[in-house]
């Protein structure tokens, strides 16, 4: 009989993509989501079902209502809680943000602690925002951020709700982990790019690319990953005994816009990829890598690689229309960020 897994947030970029590496390793894969009437943002996990020798069953469960993920937990040996929200600009911080990153945490790892007979360990997805934020102290080390480091200066009041719910969430987690007596591993993914599994744009990672391959320029530094090596990571941390504590996932440096432009101007030159003249951009930040790859077995995809499969893929599913070559875009069309 095939082993449980659950994946919560199945819906979102990062857990579409586990879910298809789980698939096919042959797991039962219960993903949750917050509505099955949702059927454009659930169709490309049906698909995944019917392609991929595991099998998937979806659930409907809710990060703020206490014991909605109970049922689902029960017999899984692996729980990947990928669910939190990714958005920059809300309405609400604590309604919007900080309670559905740390109460949905705290819910999925009651379930977890309610089915310890069967759950082995806890996957968290966190991220490199709870390393560090914007207005950041210098790293542990003095050079490089890394496992060491916990975002301490994000506040909702300097613009970085996101960042400072993703900090609260890991912290709560571990708390609860230990209290409960939960094996946990979290995963920090830096700004995740990559192949695309469904026709939706709608999130930030695929909507910096669409903006690009339509005509916009391309502003900020990002420091990007993969989500097929996010994904890896992810099942690497499950199944390695050893595994333990916290692992980024990211690329050491910023990528600039003017070689995203360069890049995707090369692979796609029957489109109108904006050039984006070299600037002063902002490339002080680095990242320590090396315990992913060390422990994990991970071997980075190179960015080039994953901007142009996160490219290819948004168009060939008719999520970005990009322009022919020698048009412009829009002169009123906002920046990608």
């Amino acid at each position: 009989m095939a082993e449980v897994v659950v994946v919560t947030g199945a819906s979102g970029f990062v857990a579409g993509e586990l879910v298809k590496q789980l698939l096919a390793k042959g797991y039962t894969v219960r993903g949750t989501v917050r509505s099955l009437g949702s059927v454009y943002k659930v169709a490309h996990l049906i698909a995944l079902g019917q392609a991929l020798p595991g099998t998937l069953e979806l659930h409907e469960a809710d990060l703020l209502q206490e014991g909605s993920f109970d049922s689902v937990v029960q017999g899984a040996r692996y729980v990947f809680h990928t669910a939190s929200p990714f958005v920059i600009q809300v309405e609400d911080t604590q309604r919007d943000l900080i309670d559905p990153a740390v109460k949905g945490t705290s819910n999925v790892l009651a379930a977890a602690a309610k089915a310890k007979a069967s759950v082995k360990r806890v996957v968290l997805t966190s991220s490199v925002a709870a390393v560090h934020g914007e207005y950041a102290a210098p790293p542990v080390s003095g050079s490089l951020y890394s496992e060491a480091d916990w975002n301490e200066t994000s506040t909702a009041e300097n613009g970085q709700a996101y960042h400072l719910s993703k900090a609260l969430a890991e912290r709560e987690a571990w708390e609860l982990a230990e209290a409960s007596g939960l094996d946990m591993v979290a995963i920090l993914p830096n700004f995740v790019l990559g192949p695309v599994l469904s026709s939706r744009a709608d999130g930030l990672s695929a909507g910096f690319v669409k903006g690009l391959v339509e005509g916009k320029a391309a502003e900020g530094t990002p420091i990007i990953c993969d989500v097929r090596d996010v994904a890896a990571a992810h099942v690497a941390a499950a199944e390695l005994p050893a595994a333990s504590g916290r692992y980024i996932v990211s690329q050491r440096a910023p990528i600039t816009p003017s070689l995203v432009a360069e890049v995707l101007r090369a692979r796609f030159p029957e489109f109108a990829i904006p050039d984006v003249p070299p600037g002063e951009w902002d490339v002080r930040e680095r990242i320590d890598n090396s315990r992913a790859e060390r422990e994990l077995g991970l071997r980075l995809t190179p960015p080039c690689a994953t901007l142009v499969d996160a490219a290819a893929t948004l168009i060939a599913v008719g999520a970005a229309q990009p322009l022919p070559s020698g048009c412009a875009a829009d002169a009123g069309a906002e920046a990608v960020v």
